[in-house]
């Protein structure tokens, strides 16, 4: 009903700009001199640029474009709302301020507004001001307890300690709320200097892991401060006792692994907020990452921006950021936050691995291998440094480098436990596309020793068999095993039903890989497989309608494939070296090095992983 609501509204709007556009943009020419010509050539282009523009995730140019409507129209509520919601998404608080101002009242975006509002008293010190926006009526649970929180933040703020406190212990409406709320209270009660207050929320929430449930951002963080304030204090074993709850969680989390390192090096630290404008930041974080999925995406945008404003220089809040905007694919953006974050911060080895990533994702390749090349010298004994680069270099299938950076990874694994799975089995990758297959064959061997149920090695290492003429058994067995641990993974049964082509069980193959196009109806390679196995069983015209499919659909499939499609629309099947039935039980073995070659090839094609792109976390983001 809302998004029903809001596509009318938007139509509305649409009409009343066609109607006001030449008179609105030629009051706008001639009485505010100085602006330069714009790019829209109407209100109504303005207005839906920007929209198209939003939608994208293109938050400048739809700021841009909303700026130009507004100068046409300044006074459309719709319009001003929209353009509200930009400004605040797009880091340009003021300017969603100044209209925040007169849409307080409004019946859609009112609520917004006063948040906005309140904000803004907080960032001023204007506490009770802020405390008269947020107190709005008729809440949903999410939003009572933002509110509640930022309220009790402010009278932190205004001197009234026990109101504040009272407040949080009063948030009790939905069982969930317990874990922020610990973690608030326990905020609020250090920046007002109660320690002994502050000490007992934080132990309560870190000693029942489960509360971690609601939130784990909660719970890390909470593990972080009650660490910090118990090296203050100088109980350094309670403080090193507190992160290794908070790592039992997330062992590869930044924040506590930095701070260990530092309390074990008697180093002094300071508090996780140091006033009430960073506490009520971090109360917006918090929720603003518990929301940060799906459909709550842009709102968890909101929540971080606004955060943002309280708190420019927050690491964590940069970092989420910055994970927005790769999820978005702005990967400027992403690169521009990262690098806003502190040297000194926990989080700066983090965000150095992701830029390197996302130089790549950008298509600015030499950058990103440059880049992660100086991230292993500035963190010489970080092996998440070396795989990232690892990463980059396989999807350039510079492979050579990939298995050097993955021996050091390796070399600082050690001692090498279940978790450390991973480096062997793209190790092996790396070893098999350089036609090394003995030490592919032991790497693939060793990860399933780590970590026996990994459907991808599984995949990888029981296809190479089969297409090998080895082992076909025990490859048929790893496949099927792969299929039953990912059965909605199409790619994984396309391998099985090849697997069954390649030993010329054609029925099978068709059977199989009609499950896989279901799963992956527009992947190039497998319709081309499907092609492949029709043409065997006979049926001819829907081998060319799959092949047709693969050749026009999108994605396209690699240029090296193109040519051999393109000769089987022609000639058949027939027209090409056929590949099926050459691992039959009855034909001749044939000691293939490289079993990617013996597929109808691209990176796509090899249903073991395609590399043309680093895995997207393998810096393992710190939020």
């Amino acid at each position: 009903m809302k998004r029903l609501a809001y596509l009318s509204a938007t139509a509305a709007l649409a009409v009343t700009l066609g109607t006001q556009a030449a008179t609105a943009q030629a009051a706008s020419e001639s009485e505010v001199p100085g602006i330069p010509p714009l790019v829209a050539q109407s209100l109504p282009g303005a207005y839906l640029a920007a929209k198209q523009a939003q939608q994208s995730g293109e938050l400048e140019e739809a700021t841009f474009f909303f700026d130009q409507a507004l100068r046409l129209d300044p006074q459309s509520e719709i319009l001003r709302q929209d353009a509200m919601l930009a400004y605040l998404a797009g880091s340009r608080f003021q300017d969603a301020i100044d209209l925040a101002v007169d849409l307080r009242n409004s019946p859609t975006s009112g609520k917004i507004a006063r948040i906005a509002l309140g904000i803004d008293g907080l960032r001023k010190g204007l506490y009770d001001k802020a405390i008269a926006e947020f107190d709005i009526v008729d809440p949903s649970d999410l939003d009572a307890l933002l509110l509640g929180q930022l309220i009790a933040w402010s009278e932190i703020g205004a001197g009234r300690i026990d109101e504040a406190l009272l407040r949080i212990d009063d948030l009790d409406e939905v069982p969930w709320f317990e874990t922020f709320n610990l973690y608030q209270k326990g905020l609020m009660a250090e920046v007002a200097g109660r320690k002994d207050v502050a000490r007992g929320a934080y132990a309560k929430l870190v000693d029942d892991p489960t509360l971690a449930r609601s939130s784990p951002d909660a719970y890390l963080s909470a593990a972080e401060s009650l660490a910090r304030i118990e090296s203050r204090d100088g109980h350094r074993d309670a403080a090193l006792k507190a992160l290794d709850k908070g790592l039992e969680l997330a062992p590869s989390y930044d924040p506590l692994r930095g701070l260990k390192d530092r309390i074990e090096r008697d180093e002094t630290i300071e508090p996780s907020v140091a006033n009430v404008q960073e506490g009520a930041a971090e109360a917006l974080r918090i929720l603003g990452q518990t929301i940060n999925r799906g459909d709550g995406q842009d709102v968890a945008l909101l929540y971080f921006q606004l955060a943002k404003a309280l708190s420019p220089r927050s690491p964590g809040i940069l970092t989420a950021l910055a994970g927005i905007a790769e999820r978005t694919e702005q990967y400027d953006r992403a690169i521009a936050y990262y690098r806003a974050i502190p040297e000194s911060s926990a989080y700066r080895r983090t965000a150095d691995l992701q830029i390197g990533l996302d130089y790549w994702y950008a298509d600015r390749k030499d950058e990103a291998k440059e880049h992660l090349k100086r991230a292993t010298e500035t963190y010489p004994d970080d092996i998440q440094a070396y795989t990232a680069l690892a990463d980059v270099l396989a999807a350039d299938k510079d492979y050579a480098e990939v298995t050097v950076a993955l021996n050091k990874a390796i070399e600082l694994a050690e001692p090498i436990t279940a978790e450390n799975w991973n480096l062997f089995y793209q190790r092996g990758i790396s070893y098999e596309r350089q036609d090394q297959w003995p030490k592919a064959e032991a790497d693939f061997k060793k990860a399933l020793e780590l970590s026996p149920n990994q459907p991808q090695v599984l995949n990888y290492l029981g296809y190479s068999w089969v297409d090998q003429n080895t082992n076909l058994e025990e490859g048929l067995d790893m496949i099927r095993q792969a299929v039953e641990l990912r059965p909605n993974d199409g790619y994984i049964i396309d391998s099985l039903g090849w697997a069954f082509y390649r030993l010329g069980r054609y029925a099978e193959a068709v059977d199989e890989l009609e499950r896989a196009i279901l799963l992956s109806p527009t992947d190039p390679t497998i319709n081309d497989h499907l092609g492949d196995a029709y043409w065997h069983v006979g049926r001819e015209r829907e081998a060319r309608f799959q092949w047709e499919r693969a050749l026009n659909g999108d994605p396209k499939p690699e240029e090296d494939q193109i040519e051999r499609i393109e000769a089987k629309l022609e000639g058949g099947l027939d027209a090409v070296k056929d590949e099926g039935g050459s691992a039959g039980p009855d034909q001749p073995k044939e000691a293939s090095a490289n079993a990617s070659d013996a597929k109808t090839a691209s990176s796509g094609t090899d249903r073991r992983p395609d590399r043309s792109k680093p895995e997207p976390d393998a810096g393992e983001r710190a939020n």
